[in-house]
């Protein structure tokens, strides 16, 4: 068993390594364990830095099964925190390169939680 864990991690560096150019951050709600005046939970956001591939051009039919194609905007894999739908995606540069973009985008569908990472859908977010 110890000899598949370090295998796992072995290929996890390996893959980070050669294969995450992407930056950005994966966005997520804690909630605080107060309530405001109208009785709605007060979350605060938690930005987790993430090594990932992203894609503005994903493969709709790979995520028929798991999402409304026509909210479909991107894609992104990375290792790392498993991420839940309705947490948010920032991009924060591409390709090795930290170009102070700043999209963000919400997770509406994931797949392939393994070693290598997790495959996100992901929806456009407007402010």
């Amino acid at each position: 068993m110890l000899m598949n864990a370090r295998l796992s991690a072995q290929l996890h560096r390996n893959v980070s390594s050669m294969l995450y150019s992407d930056h950005g951050y994966l966005v997520i709600d804690i909630f605080t364990g107060l309530y405001d005046d109208y009785n709605q939970p007060i979350n605060v956001e938690s930005e987790i830095a993430v090594e990932c591939v992203f894609t503005d051009k994903p493969a709709a039919e790979k995520w028929k099964a798991y999402v409304d194609v026509e909210e479909l905007a991107a894609e992104v894999r990375f290792a790392g925190p498993i991420p839940s739908k309705g947490d948010r995606f920032k991009l924060s540069g591409r390709f090795g390169e930290n170009d102070a973009i700043n999209e963000t985008y919400e997770i509406i569908g994931i797949r392939n939680r393994d070693t290598f990472g997790s495959v996100c859908a992901l929806k456009k977010v407007g402010i």
